[in-house]
Order: C-alpha cells, then structure tokens, then sequence
C-alpha cells in the first residue's frame, strides 16, 4: 500500500483546487472584462491593470508546474502499478478502489459520506447565496471549497482504514 497515489490522490486534488481558488480570486478581484454579443458576432474582453497581471501570471505558473509534477508522479505510479494505473482524466473517479471486496467496501462506505456531506451542504450554501450578495466568483471560490470538503470526507475516510489495516 505504500507509494499507492490512489490513496494520496484526493491529497493531490485538494492542493488543485486551492491554486484554482486562488487563480479565481485574483481574477475576481483584479479584474475587469466585458461581454459583447451582437447578431453577427461574440466578444470577450478580459484586462487586467498594475501588478495584478503578473500575480496571475505567477500564480497561472505555479498551477502548471503543479499539474507537471502531478502528471509525473501519476507517471511513476504507474510504472510500479501496473495492476492500479491510473488516468490524469477520465469520467470515472480515480478514488474508486475495486481490487476486492473490502476496498469496495471502504469506497462505498467514502461515497455515502460525501453524498450525505452534499445532501446538507448544497442547500445550505444555496440559501446563503439567495441572502447575501456574493459575486460570480465568490459563489466559485465556495463551490470550490466544499469540493475541498468532499476530498477531505474521502480522504480522511480511506486514511482511517488504512490505519486500521496496518495495526
């Protein structure tokens, strides 16, 4: 089990997610754009004014090297697991463990968490976002945080029986 990136992988999507918040934070806030539709043809103005450009530009860098480093650790895991390869995308999330019946069971167990994490969380978030006034990007920066929260159930999930299996 050790140096299996399946047990890690919502580690790893959690640290995605946090550079998106980031990067849509900062086009949020620093940001100016315009949306032009006429009958003949689609505009999409996007600027950016002083130092702004280049924090996103950093932070648009930051987020490449950390897909780099993503696709080459998902290289070398499938190198030593050749039986457990996993894709950098694909429909079906990599989480789901079926190599028996009992990591079968521990997704299963996983899955029903984050489904009853989302049951209570969606319509709480959505009645905040009727009453407060929250812009486009912060309702984005929200969505993005409780698809943190779903890692983490995952996560923290699978990490307990983990440790229950190596006791």
């Amino acid at each position: 089990m050790k140096g299996d990136m399946r047990f890690t992988y919502p580690l790893w999507q959690m640290g995605f997610i946090l550079l998106l918040i980031g990067i849509t934070t900062i086009i949020g806030i620093a940001s100016d754009y315009k949306l032009t539709n006429s009958t003949d043809s689609f505009l999409f103005e996007f600027t950016m004014e002083g130092n702004s450009f280049w924090y996103f530009a950093i932070w648009l860098a930051i987020l490449l090297i950390y897909l780099a480093l993503f696709r080459w650790k998902l290289h070398q895991h499938n190198k030593r697991n050749t039986d457990h390869k996993l894709k950098f995308s694909s429909l079906k999330p990599q989480e789901y463990m079926n190599d028996d019946e009992l990591f079968e069971d521990v997704t299963r167990r996983a899955t029903q968490k984050v489904y009853s994490y989302f049951t209570i969380a969606l319509p709480i978030v959505a009645g905040f976002f009727l009453i407060l006034p929250i812009g486009k990007f912060g309702m984005l920066n929200v969505l993005l945080l409780l698809a943190i929260g779903q890692y983490y159930i995952y996560y923290r999930t699978i990490r307990k029986y983990i440790a229950e299996d190596t006791d």
